[in-house]
């Protein structure tokens, strides 16, 4: 067996090899493997690779890269034929809690590329920062681009990317074949943005960057029409920047202590014959897809966003929050016809340590049988509450995002075979200097012992305000709902 990752879906190993120098022979023709499959021979007669489009030949030319450090003097016969299982494989980088720079992204771009992942999701904005630059608000990361501290640790966060910035990253991404997805969470998840212009929120709150983690009531008002053109023209700016069709506006959560109890956001309630705040935050929703619709892009969204059920327009879900009513509330967008990007917590999120998502958990997680005709692809997402520099964040990353790469391109899934390949990938991260876990399946008691630590720390950067606003709010709603219940009878 070759030693491939993503292992190629059909293989056969001729007699004979194919000493070095030998010539690399690219041809575009038809073929029956979709936009992004490749044909690759190894004979006599050199390497050829044949592909329908320049995106097929470049996955071949990825899967001939680790066929040359494998066999480093004389490449075996062969023939490979093969084309991904899902159309969308992405990873997710969270660039606010911490920040990232250009070369150090560009680093992960490279192994995305290697690993046939075809779309970057970049999170660039949330309760601890803003990081993209825009012309008509400078505020955004004037005030929002820097917190003084984490929880009292002293230590300044900072940084935003410049539009050369973005447009940089998005080129390189490009050479690679890879999407480039910008995530700007809207409504909740919006505390640096409030920071800088307070108008925003349902009260005009003054408040600063969010120094601690959680869920913050700090989120952007659903009843004032001046909060929906501030994002309009904010959209565009970012549509400038990021030419694929996909935005992501977050939705998740999105904590609603004051929609409760503002004006505005009950009157719009009443005006539109809205049930509650969930149909209201998909109200909001839904002006920004039809927003975005209207000029040729479509919208992603995290499924407990899609609480209320009745988001409009094109829009895909995003499948992370595995309660019973978010689950539910995925299925219900499937049953409508949209498209599932799947990324469950407890098994594809790479913030956790390997005592809580070992490996193992995460190569061998299997998808829905409620989503299973719609889904897109698989995506990993690393947030970054916890991960302060580059080595963390290669730690963190691999070998998960190399098993959810396999799942995402090969049909048939083989978790001893993986195993066995992934040895001989350690040289590859090993060359391209990738700070990797040597311990992602960890044993029992040392697993749990990592478990607790990192709980244990992750509780003194929560912000104790988020969670006395939690409190308040599920007491708000429990009382709003005995309240409609008296009246209706």
């Amino acid at each position: 067996m070759l030693k491939l990752i993503p292992y190629p879906n059909k293989v056969t190993l001729k007699e004979g090899v194919l000493e070095k120098p030998y010539k690399i022979n690219e041809i575009k023709t038809l073929s029956s493997l979709g936009e992004e499959g490749y044909k690759m021979t190894i004979d006599n007669d050199g390497v050829t690779i044949k592909a329908v489009s320049d995106k097929g030949l470049f996955y071949g030319k990825q899967t001939l890269k680790q066929l040359e450090i494998q066999y480093k003097n004389a490449l075996p016969f062969l023939e490979i034929e093969d084309s991904p299982q899902y159309s969308y494989r992405g990873y997710m980088l969270d660039c606010v809690r911490h920040f990232f720079t250009v070369e150090e992204i560009k680093k992960q771009i490279d192994m995305l590329a290697l690993l046939k992942i075809n779309t970057f999701h970049w999170h660039l904005t949330d309760d601890q920062g803003w990081r993209i630059k825009s012309d008509k608000y400078p505020l955004l990361t004037e005030v929002g681009g820097s917190r003084k501290q984490t929880m009292g640790d002293g230590i300044k966060v900072e940084g935003y990317y410049s539009k050369e910035d973005i447009r940089e990253i998005v080129d390189y991404c490009k050479q690679n074949y890879i999407n480039v997805i910008p995530e700007i969470d809207i409504p909740g998840h919006f505390r640096a943005a409030i920071a800088a212009y307070p108008h925003l929120s349902c009260f005009q709150q003054k408040t600063i960057v969010g120094e601690g983690y959680g869920i913050s009531p700090y989120i952007a008002c659903a009843g004032k029409q001046s909060v929906y053109d501030f994002l309009y023209d904010l959209l565009d700016e970012i549509l400038e920047l990021f030419p694929y069709e996909y935005i992501h506006l977050g939705g998740d959560e999105a904590l609603k202590l004051n929609w409760i109890t503002c004006p505005d956001c009950q009157k719009t309630i009443q005006e539109n014959n809205l049930k509650n705040e969930e149909e209201l935050q998909g109200y909001f929703m839904t002006k920004m897809v039809k927003y975005l619709n209207g000029k040729g892009r479509k919208v992603i969204n995290w499924n407990d966003g899609m609480l209320g059920g009745n988001i409009q327009g094109d829009i895909v879900v995003q499948y992370w929050k595995e309660s019973k009513e978010c689950k539910q509330a995925a299925y219900d967008e499937v049953k409508k016809g949209r498209k599932v990007i799947v990324s469950p917590f407890f098994s594809f999120y790479l913030d956790y340590p390997a005592g809580m998502t070992p490996l193992k958990k995460t190569y061998n997680y299997k998808i829905d049988i409620n989503m299973e005709g719609n889904v897109w692809g698989l995506e990993a997402p690393l947030w970054t509450e916890h991960v302060e520099n580059v080595n963390k964040l290669e730690e963190m990353t691999y070998p998960r995002l190399i098993a959810v790469a396999e799942r995402n391109w090969t049909k048939r899934a083989d978790y001893k075979s993986f195993l066995t390949r992934l040895k001989y990938f350690y040289k590859i991260l090993d060359m391209r200097k990738i700070a990797y876990s040597k311990n992602p399946n960890p044993f029992f008691l040392k697993g749990k012992f990592d478990m607790i630590k990192f709980f244990v720390n992750a509780l003194k950067k929560v912000d104790k305000e988020n969670i006395k606003a939690q409190r308040a709010t599920k007491k708000l709603l429990n009382q709003k709902y005995k309240s409609a219940q008296k009246e209706r009878k």
